[in-house]
């Protein structure tokens, strides 16, 4: 997943937010959370170099596919094409489910 900047600062801020310093547990969660996350810049062409980890992670050989969702970018291989979507005859009716729930509510 790729954030920008500012989004991920807001991402820390709020998770930092939930968190106690004395709180063993949620000390490990933080540290796990940050600790694969790597600053990507781009080179004088506009392109970034995928580190060899993230790619293995993601099962990338060759072609991806990136998928905007919203202010992130998510980066999958196009050989795993069909794992981030629902399947097709499951997703009217989840949708439709979704939408039907009341503002706020999250299920």
């Amino acid at each position: 997943m790729l954030y920008p900047e500012s989004v991920w600062n807001e991402q820390m801020d709020a998770l930092r937010n939930r968190l106690s310093r004395w709180n063993a547990t949620h000390q490990q969660l933080f540290r796990q959370y940050v600790s694969d996350v790597e600053l990507v810049t781009l080179d004088g062409n506009g392109r970034f170099l995928i580190p060899k980890r993230y790619m293995a992670m993601a099962q990338i050989s060759q072609s991806i596919r990136f998928l905007g969702m919203g202010d992130t970018i998510e980066i999958w291989s196009e050989a795993n094409t069909q794992q981030p979507f629902v399947a097709p005859n499951d997703f009217g009716p989840a949708i439709e489910a979704l939408m039907a729930m009341p503002e706020g509510e999250n299920q």
